[in-house]
């Protein structure tokens, strides 16, 4: 038989199905008699609309929450706009791709507030990737189900306002898993080779992709039918894809002495003591189980109990079962043994991109849902924990603006600072103000709200800063400005390296807030331009 698959396919290790055939979903259909029945009736008719309006809806509720209650730009927003526009391959934390998107937002409508616009899409371009892996394997019927379980785990909605590394992986994981997939069962060269370039984006947003990139070869070396791939160029070329598209960022890697893996090794937490080998651990497990809890609740009253034994599976469902299994639980797995055997104590937000495939798995083994009654109890709970999220967060944000003891990020005088320095700089100089240095919030925020749009020299430290040419930042000046009390202002050394006279002055501005709080105090050098 001639092969019509087209120039550039090889030959499969086995061809790919759904892992529920049509029939299956055909009996899904419950009845037309009220609303609720309505509802389930059009997502099981057009279950691609029904994803398309949860997603859009999620992109207008989780863009419009912090627009309109945030005084001021979180940490993590005010670094990615701070630092994005010095366009570097790589930097001291984190690679760079996350605060490229940032600052191309920016360039293309000139507004701060449009970066709230990106955590919402980012996190739907993840749900659509998870959508199309579990329609290619589950049939779109679960798909669906898979996709928008995924409501009810915190990393999806209530923190996915703080843009940054955390949030841009997530598509990255989703659709290298999707175009792996693809090119195990369908042989296709352009899907390994877009696996590859997703794998390398993961790479690019945050370096935690090595729990991903081990799983997956981990898979291809030990699952027997995933092994078969290995004699054909499919695995081959994902790798020679990933080396290229990864490649500036490693060379920076390498030129930089692993920068961020120092700054990694600086902030971890060690254990000292034999019993942290196990504290450690089973904390970060706790704290999982509680951020995916409700996603767990809702999967276990849909799936259980069990409304009948499920028979043998043939060796292409079996496959696509042990695959979703591995995306499920391997990333994590590798997360936890990597921190158990190093002794590092696994910070909770490491979760982030872990369960995405967590619900498909849970179908895989446990489902279909296809019982009328529990499409129905399903739709519930997806309205229901659609809608927790945005009620928590109003509630924490009018909790905060009244009762909260210690200072929030978003009540920062952000603007009036960097409008303060900016006008008192133009004064005394009569230039435009092009440097900003100190403690890193501070310093970001007059990065962010001036409008000079000074270049900021991280922590006051040129070594992490690579961007700056010391010679031209003597010849123009410096603001050199911190919050009192900081433990990270390093003011003598400041002193010394940016050459500022006499005492710092001072700034008192009040917090955006509704509560009594202490205002915040600011120090500062104006350190002016030597010809």
């Amino acid at each position: 038989m001639t092969d019509r698959r087209g120039p550039g396919t090889h030959a499969p290790p086995f061809p790919g199905q759904a892992y529920y055939d049509g029939a299956m979903e055909a009996r899904t259909t419950p009845k037309d008699d009220d609303f609720l029945g309505s509802v389930v009736n059009f997502a099981l008719r057009h279950p691609v609309r029904v994803l398309l309006i949860v997603m859009a809806a999620h992109v207008v509720v989780w863009t419009l929450l912090p627009l309109l209650t945030a005084g001021n730009l979180e940490l993590d927003l005010a670094e990615d706009l701070a630092l994005g526009k010095e366009w570097q391959l790589g930097y001291w934390k984190h690679p760079p791709l996350p605060w490229w998107l940032s600052d191309l937002v920016f360039r293309a409508t000139g507004k701060i507030e449009a970066i709230y616009f990106i955590a919402p899409v980012v996190v739907m371009a993840c749900y659509a990737g998870v959508y199309l892996l579990s329609r290619d394997i589950a049939g779109p019927v679960q798909a669906l189900i898979a996709t928008l379980s995924l409501t009810g785990i915190h990393y999806y909605n209530y923190s996915s306002v703080k843009f940054a590394h955390d949030q841009m992986q997530l598509p990255f994981w989703a659709f290298t898993a999707l175009f792996f997939y693809r090119g195990l069962v369908r042989g296709r060269a352009l899907d390994w080779i877009i696996a590859g370039a997703m794998l390398a984006g993961a790479f690019w947003s945050k370096y935690a992709a090595f729990a991903l990139a081990l799983s997956l070869a981990g898979f291809l070396l030990l699952d027997p039918l995933a092994r078969r791939s290995l004699r054909t160029p499919g695995p081959y070329l994902m790798a020679a894809a990933f080396c290229v598209v990864i490649a500036p960022n490693a060379i920076w890697l390498v030129q930089s002495d692993f920068l961020p893996f120092q700054y990694v090794t600086e902030r971890a937490r060690i254990a000292g003591r034999w019993y942290q080998y196990l504290t450690y651990p089973a904390g970060w497990v706790v704290a999982q189980a509680f951020f995916i809890h409700p996603t767990l609740i809702l999967l276990a009253v849909v799936l259980f109990p069990r409304l009948r034994k499920q028979e043998p599976l043939p060796p292409k469902a079996s496959f696509a079962r042990r695959y979703a299994t591995l995306l499920a639980l391997g990333p994590f797995v590798v997360v936890t043994l990597s921190a158990t055997l190093t002794g590092r104590k696994p910070i909770t937000m490491w979760g982030y991109p872990l369960w995405s495939f967590l619900p498909l798995a849970a179908i895989l083994w446990f489902g279909p849902v296809v019982n009328a009654l529990r499409l129905r109890v399903f739709a519930i709970g997806v309205v229901f924990l659609f809608l927790l999220g945005p009620a928590i967060y109003i509630g924490t944000h009018l909790y905060d603006q009244h009762q909260r003891s210690r200072p929030k990020a978003t009540e920062f005088p952000g603007a009036a600072l960097a409008r303060s320095l900016t006008r008192e700089w133009r004064d005394k100089t009569g230039q435009d103000l092009h440097y900003v240095a100190g403690t890193e919030f501070a310093a970001n925020n007059v990065a962010v709200y001036s409008p000079d749009r000074p270049h900021v020299v991280v922590h006051g430290r040129p070594q992490i800063s690579p961007w700056i040419d010391f010679d031209d930042l003597r010849k123009r000046g410096v603001v050199v400005v911190w919050e009192e009390g900081l433990p990270a202002a390093h003011i003598e050394e400041w002193r010394t390296r940016f050459g500022a006279q006499g005492e710092p002055e001072s700034l008192e501005l009040p917090r955006q807030t509704r509560r009594k709080a202490a205002p915040v105090r600011i120090r500062y050098w104006m350190v002016p331009p030597k010809p």
